[in-house]
This record gives structure tokens, C-alpha cells and sequence, in this order.
């Protein structure tokens, strides 16, 4: 009886103890190469995450659209999100941080930015490195000490140019697609602008439009790069595909795809008139999808 009692208090006590050691050695806090992680693991990781899906509408459907051109300032608290960290930290990192870096490997491809046109065509890529020689970008160079030959070159993260880039151009339409009765939106390239004072200009400062990046092609990139939006809730974070998606960010319209192709500062005198301007188009818009329903 004796010898019965002592088998079913080991059975006992095993039950407590494997759950321990099981939880010691599976322990998801670190990663492959030992490094503790800095955030609380998920189920889905990082990279594994993609882009919410479009609902892709058959070009007969499509009755009516406008293109719109906005500007997103990264100056708005509703944009902060795009714009810090200024530098990488906690795996997080801004927007333009997300492309400077992706344009540098060579997984996105980048266009020229003219005025009143986008062509988005081989002949209109921009390269890396005149990008780097236009803005005057610091790039380190590590060489043979024997040889001098280049070993390798690199940019730090203090070097990227993100604190500069507080604006960006978006192009996007606006379509109603009558086989579903909805009103959409989609955007369709973003561009960076970069400010800097012009000494030709007595010190003030200047936007210079760098170039277009397809929306499309940056996206699934987007979708695995985290962004925090709230200081009290470290919990609350979104991909940025997901705040551009989602409509999450603060932006005005500055011009609309017409006849004449002008911005609204080119045929409003003041301020007062280009907002009356926007307040038209956006109205203009909102009203459509209205009288559809009216009538």
C-alpha cells in the first residue's frame, strides 16, 4: 500500500513540474540567435503580414472618377505616426526611412518627378546613387588597406535624410463602380518632398519634390512595418499600409486632374479662394455618390 501511495504522489508531482520546464525552455521572449525581443511576440510575425486586398472593379464598371492630388503634411499630429522615429529604434522606423532603405536595395523603383505629368517608364527611373549626389547624402566607404580597392559602402541611419521630408505629394483617384454601388478610393504613387533653405531665397525654406514611388509596388513593405499611434497605448499599433488604407492620415488637395492641369495656387489669388477651391472638389465628389443614390 505503502509502495501505491509513493507511485501516485510522483504521478502527482509530475504533472506540476513538466508544465515548469516546459514553460523555461519555451520561452518565445527569445529569438533564434538569443536576442531578447523588445516587443511582446505575435501570431502572425512582421514579415508574414500583407497588404489588405483590394476589391479590383472591371473597367466597365467603372463609371466615373477623378483624380486628386494631395499633400500630406508630417507636421500634423495625426501624421506623426509616418514620421518618427526620426531614427530607427524599436523596430519601428518613418516612412520615408521604410523607402530611402528599400530604394537603396534595389526592391522598389523610383520616377521622376515632373511638373504637371508622371510617367512612370524606364526611361524616367532615377538611380540611387544621383539621388545620394543630388541631396548630398553622407555615404561611408570601407576600402583595402592593402589594395585601396572598395570593400563596401554604407549609410548611416543619422544620415538619411528623414528629418527634411515633412511633406508628401499623393496621387490617388476617387471611383464609383456601379457592379458593387460603392464609392472607392485608391492611392496611386506618393512622392517625397524634401525642405531645405534656399540662401537664394534669403534663408527660407524651400520644398524640392524628389521623386515617384508607385503605391502599388511599395505596399506589401508597408504591411510589415509597424507604426505607433498612441503615446498612451503602446499596445495600439498599425502597419502603415493600414493608416494609409484606412484613411488614417491628414492630407488637403492642392490640385485636380482638368483640361488645363493647374494646381489651385496657379488660378486662386489668395488662400482664401484655393481653400473655397477644395471645399468644391471634395464636395463635388461627396455629391456624386449622392445623386446616384437620389436618382
Amino acid at each position: 500500500m505503502k509502495t501505491l501511495y509513493r507511485y501516485l504522489f510522483i504521478g502527482l508531482m509530475s504533472l506540476f513540474v513538466v508544465p515548469a520546464i516546459a514553460q523555461e525552455t519555451d520561452n518565445s521572449f527569445f529569438g533564434d540567435n538569443g536576442e531578447i525581443a523588445s516587443n511582446l511576440p505575435t501570431s502572425i510575425p512582421l514579415t508574414e503580414r500583407k497588404p489588405i486586398e483590394y476589391n479590383n472593379p472591371r473597367a466597365d464598371d467603372i463609371i466615373w472618377s477623378k483624380v486628386v492630388y494631395r499633400i500630406l503634411d508630417l507636421r500634423e499630429k495625426i501624421n506623426y505616426p509616418l514620421y518618427f522615429p526620426e531614427e530607427a529604434s524599436d523596430s519601428r522606423q518613418s516612412l520615408f526611412t521604410t523607402i530611402f532603405r528599400l530604394f537603396e536595395e534595389g526592391k522598389i523603383k523610383v520616377y521622376e518627378y515632373e511638373d504637371a505629368k508622371e510617367v512612370f517608364t524606364d526611361d524616367k527611373l532615377v538611380s540611387f546613387e544621383s539621388f545620394l549626389e543630388n541631396n548630398q547624402v553622407l555615404v561611408t566607404v570601407k576600402t583595402d588597406s592593402v589594395t585601396g580597392d572598395t570593400l563596401s559602402t554604407s549609410i548611416a541611419e543619422s544620415d538619411i535624410p528623414n528629418r527634411e521630408v515633412t511633406k508628401y505629394y499623393l496621387k490617388e483617384v476617387w471611383y464609383f463602380d456601379k457592379n458593387n454601388s460603392v464609392m472607392s478610393v485608391r492611392i496611386l504613387a506618393i512622392c517625397p518632398k524634401i525642405y531645405r533653405a534656399n540662401e537664394d531665397m534669403g534663408g527660407q525654406m524651400v520644398g524640392y519634390p524628389q521623386f515617384w514611388v508607385p503605391f502599388d509596388a511599395v505596399r506589401p513593405y508597408l504591411a510589415q512595418q509597424e507604426a505607433l499611434v498612441s503615446d498612451r497605448n503602446n499596445g495600439a499599433r498599425e502597419t502603415m499600409d493600414d493608416l494609409f488604407i484606412k484613411r488614417k492620415f491628414g492630407s488637403y488637395i492642392f490640385k485636380e486632374s482638368s483640361t488645363r492641369n493647374r494646381n489651385l495656387i496657379e488660378y486662386n489669388s489668395t488662400a482664401e479662394e484655393a481653400h473655397k477651391e477644395q471645399e468644391r472638389i471634395k464636395t463635388e465628389i461627396i455629391n456624386f455618390e449622392q445623386d446616384i443614390w437620389e436618382y
